[in-house]
């Protein structure tokens, strides 16, 4: 139980950095790429416009001065006319460096993203030239590229190394609340198991008193059974919520239902009306299974006026288990409350009655420790039922 709470808080502890680290990292891709694109339209439009100049100054369409930079980052310029024909060297000039219909642009060439820039020159208000700027974004696609990797990269041995921190601070913070749920499992453990010897003498002695005294024998006889009742159940559920060593395997339903039905009709004096359980199997442990049931069974006899209907079948992955008597019921605000040890709708009522609130707490208690779980319903027509819930298992090939 500790171990994974362990892992869920060392887990969330990375995946909450992991989130704010990608999320940043996202934020300052997008704005280095918007960046370096705003840089290269300005490198392209400054280069454009120093072409526009010479062509003003010229009264007419001129070629752009030729350029010395051997780069893939070198700015190739052209002029065009306004009816489309270039304006200098023919064979100096790609032919995808032509006006486009968009005053800025990307095209592909040779596998590269190129930006393509067409400026219009106007001289005595009519249009003189088409200057035409382009220039391959390599460099800043792989300048891109490689911030993404290195981020990704940075995110990933953070959240390693804030998973690391996080398993070793969840140690650190669980490990006093993990002694405390010890001492106090070993605590009950040890206290019941203590407390049967002196039980058992105790016992042997007031039935010397009875057989002198029934009426003070009998009472006294009937605390005694009350403890060594309640240190029993102390010590069956502090097993179960100590890691008890159970032994899961497929278990036919019939098997602990019936025994524990059986046991309660002679011990209890119950009414229990038992389905069939159509060969369902579910994972579990036969024994802990038992122990959930009889306890079931002696809340009915004790609060659930002596009768139940047992029922069982498939839910899915699940195999569920409905015992439903026909008692006073309880309050829907109380369901959730139920399972809490020593819990008494009306304490002075399940005094009398022997109860010490603890029949509930042990069910879900050993069920839990069966990978289960344990709810409380309305009996329709009046009545409260407990379904069990246990992985159900894979039918047999």
């Amino acid at each position: 139980m500790f171990r994974s709470l362990r892992v869920r808080i060392a887990l969330s502890h990375a995946i909450v950095l992991l989130v704010i680290l990608v999320a940043l990292g996202v934020m300052l891709q997008y704005v280095l790429g918007r960046t370096l694109d705003a840089s290269v339209t300005d490198q392209l439009r400054t280069s454009a416009d120093g072409v526009a100049e010479r062509i003003a100054e010229a009264g007419g369409p001129v070629p752009p001065p030729d350029s010395d930079v051997p780069s893939d980052a070198a700015t190739q310029l052209a002029v065009y006319t306004p009816d489309g024909r270039l304006v200098g060297e023919h064979a100096e000039t790609p032919p995808w460096l032509r006006p486009a219909a968009e005053p800025v642009s990307d095209i592909e060439v040779g596998g590269q993203r190129v930006r393509l820039l067409t400026a219009p020159v106007s001289i005595d208000g009519r249009t003189a030239a088409f200057v035409v700027a382009a220039r391959s974004t390599l460099a800043e696609d792989d300048l891109v590229h490689r911030v993404r990797i290195l981020l990704l990269a940075g995110s990933v041995l953070a959240a390693l190394a804030s998973l690391a921190a996080g398993w070793w601070l969840a140690g650190r913070a669980v490990r006093p609340v993990e002694r405390a749920y010890e001492a106090r499992a070993a605590f009950a453990a040890d206290a019941s198991h203590e407390l049967r010897t002196p039980l058992t003498f105790i016992r042997q002695g007031v039935e010397v008193l009875a057989a002198n005294d029934p009426s003070l024998g009998d009472q006294v006889l009937g605390e005694v059974d009350y403890m060594a009742s309640l240190s029993r159940r102390l010590l069956l559920l502090a097993r179960a919520e100590g890691d008890a060593a159970l032994t899961l395997a497929p278990v036919r339903l019939a098997t602990p239902i019936g025994q524990a039905a059986e046991r309660s009709r002679r011990a209890l004096g119950l009414r229990l009306d038992v389905d069939d359980t159509n060969g369902l199997t579910a994972i579990a442990d036969t024994t802990a299974l038992e122990i959930a049931l009889d306890a079931v069974f002696e809340n009915v006899a004790r609060h659930g006026g002596g009768s139940a209907h047992v029922r069982a079948h498939r839910d899915g992955p699940t195999v569920v288990i409905d015992v439903s008597d026909r008692g006073p019921g309880l309050a829907p605000d109380l369901h959730g409350r139920a399972f809490d040890r020593f819990f008494r709708a009306d304490p002075s009522r399940a005094r009398t009655t022997g109860g010490a609130g603890l029949g509930l707490s042990l069910t879900r208690a050993w069920i839990e420790a069966q990978h289960g779980r344990v709810g409380l319903f309305d009996t329709p027509g009046g009545g409260l039922t407990v379904s069990m819930r246990l992985p159900a298992a894979a039918p047999a090939s």
